[in-house]
């Protein structure tokens, strides 16, 4: 299950256990509204009750439906309990407790925010208006005088149990907005390996390497410690492809990665496939050090045989390395001397390294 799914199911748990609740406090004032004889109020609350047994059976398939008729239920209620007693009771607090529900139906599934926009307003519009249509109207409201001996009871209780359902939504959000942003942040380190990783031999690509070694000439001017660059080329390797194929070809590419990638980790040095069958080294020292690392790199491609289709396969490089150094600190200057030594051993004996 991913995380965007995982957030939704969560959701879903929580908001069940609301819609349960909803029914237990319906019975409850049902029986209550009932007992107190105010009957208009025990017809709707019988109804609640089967709408609220309806709607745990459908949430699942009909979140957003459910959501929906939850509130207007919620907001009809409270009002009708306004009208009928007043201010007595904290009936009004239930719509303002459902504003996270609306707003994470309204975001995460039907992707727009202005709907939640929309319910919170009305929302706060229908509190502000009971609360001045209770303040001035003329006469008590028709069952206040028998509500009046519950007010302080009823109050404890409504606000405890809108509370209680505010949290549980509040919490249920914000977990959806930690794992929307663990989604997010993983789309991206997704998006850079895409940026910078090459696809065949996972190693750094042409542009990824531009980017380290633009950063090490910016630490050259503050540190003065010379680098290398040392690009090599497969000898062959077209030879190679029309021989034995592409599929040959990729992973003789595959091999020389897995013996940089493996000399980075032993090495101050960074790699990358620097386009078709060559590599480019970064090599953090002089060029006479950096020469002693690539003859064991060269070494190591040298005895590394390939099976392929019952064959075995031998590979050789060719190595041209130039020195960014304080006579020489122009990188394209110097790139282009590591290539032109890696063509001069290419038109020589091949499979050496030319500094």
């Amino acid at each position: 299950m991913d995380k965007l799914n995982e957030t939704k199911f969560n959701f879903l748990i929580v908001f069940r256990i609301v819609l349960f609740m909803a029914f237990i406090l319906h019975s409850l004032f049902l029986i209550f509204f009932y007992l107190v004889g105010i009957y208009s109020l025990v017809i709707f609350n019988a109804i609640s009750v089967l709408l609220y047994i309806y709607l745990v059976c459908i949430v699942k398939e009909k979140l957003i439906y459910v959501s929906i008729l939850t509130y207007i239920e919620v907001y009809l209620h409270s009002i009708l309990c306004v009208y009928l007693f007043g201010w007595i009771g904290g009936f009004y607090v239930y719509p303002l407790c459902l504003i996270p529900t609306m707003y994470f139906i309204s975001i995460n599934m039907m992707k727009k925010g202005k709907y939640g926009h929309f319910i919170a307003l009305i929302s706060m519009a229908t509190y502000l208006y009971m609360r001045v249509f209770n303040a001035i109207r003329n006469e008590l409201a028709p069952f206040q005088g028998v509500m009046q001996r519950f007010d302080l009871f009823l109050y404890i209780f409504n606000s405890a149990s809108a509370a209680i359902v505010f949290i549980m939504l509040i919490c249920s959000f914000l977990y959806e907005i930690r794992y929307a942003q663990e989604e997010l942040e993983n789309k991206n380190k997704i998006l850079v390996n895409i940026a910078n990783i090459d696809a065949l031999t996972e190693i750094n690509n042409r542009r990824c390497m531009n980017e380290i070694i633009k950063k090490e000439v910016e630490k050259f001017y503050d540190s003065k410690e010379p680098f290398c660059i040392a690009i090599c080329d497969v000898d062959n390797f077209k030879k190679i492809n029309d021989t034995y194929g592409h599929d040959c070809g990729d992973i003789v590419l595959k091999s020389i990665a897995d013996i940089l990638k493996d000399s980075k980790d032993k090495s101050d040095i960074e790699v990358s496939r620097w386009g078709g069958e060559e590599f480019l080294i970064l090599l953090k020292n002089s060029i006479k050090q950096a020469k002693e690392e690539c003859e064991i790199i060269l070494n190591r491609v040298r005895d590394n045989s390939l099976a392929y289709q019952d064959k075995h396969i031998k590979v050789t490089m060719t190595i041209g390395i130039a020195e960014f150094n304080e006579e020489n600190d122009n990188i394209e200057n110097v790139l282009k001397i590591a290539d032109n030594n890696l063509y001069k051993g290419k038109r020589a004996t091949k499979n050496c390294i030319i500094i």
